[in-house]
């Protein structure tokens, strides 16, 4: 009971973790975009034309940022953060490992996730693409200023979300919109 009462604790600072995005005048969450990666997933799952696993797909996403309660979350526009983001997750998925009474099922799952070892991973990659572009665009405070250009994101979310042609026309879309906003 205790190791299941720290494992709870522990993995729901995930609440407290903050992104570089705005949500409602504060910094969201990483839990927050967790749930809206899940939700942006069981959405969309409907317009892919191939079959996936639902279950799985939920998995890599509902654990895909896990890590960030003690590595933080790195931003992709801060060269800094992103050289430490590798060695510090790692750190963080071997102290998660050693309270999970389920270790090896989730060090499988995160395994899966990371190397993209399914096309359930490459879905849930390509989804997690999709969410920052919509948060991006619901946040008010977004600029060209804050660092993520066009170009930044396009070379960091092409590769994911064009293994879906469904995917891609919706980054596009997003992507159109935002230039548009002048928010990238």
């Amino acid at each position: 009971m205790e190791q299941l009462i720290k494992c709870l604790t522990e993995l729901e600072k995930l609440k407290t973790v903050e992104r570089g995005l705005n949500v409602g005048g504060r910094k969201e969450s990483s839990a927050e975009h967790s749930w809206s990666c899940l939700l942006i997933a069981d959405i969309i799952m409907d317009h892919i034309n191939e079959p996936l696993d639902r279950l799985k797909v939920f998995e890599y996403l509902l654990y895909h940022d896990i890590v960030e309660v003690y590595a933080g979350d790195a931003k992709f526009n801060n060269p800094q953060e992103m050289k430490l983001k590798q060695e510090k997750e790692e750190k963080a998925l071997k102290k998660i490992s050693s309270f999970l009474p389920n270790a090896k099922r989730f060090e499988k799952i995160m395994s899966d996730y990371e190397h993209r070892k399914t096309r359930e991973s490459e879905f849930a990659k390509a989804v997690d693409c999709i969410d920052s572009c919509i948060r991006n665009f619901n946040d008010e405070g977004a600029s060209k200023e804050d660092g993520f250009t066009e170009g930044l994101i396009r070379n960091k979310y092409l590769p994911h979300v064009s293994k879906f042609p469904f995917m891609l026309e919706l980054f596009e879309t997003l992507m159109k919109k935002l230039v548009e906003l002048e928010k990238v």
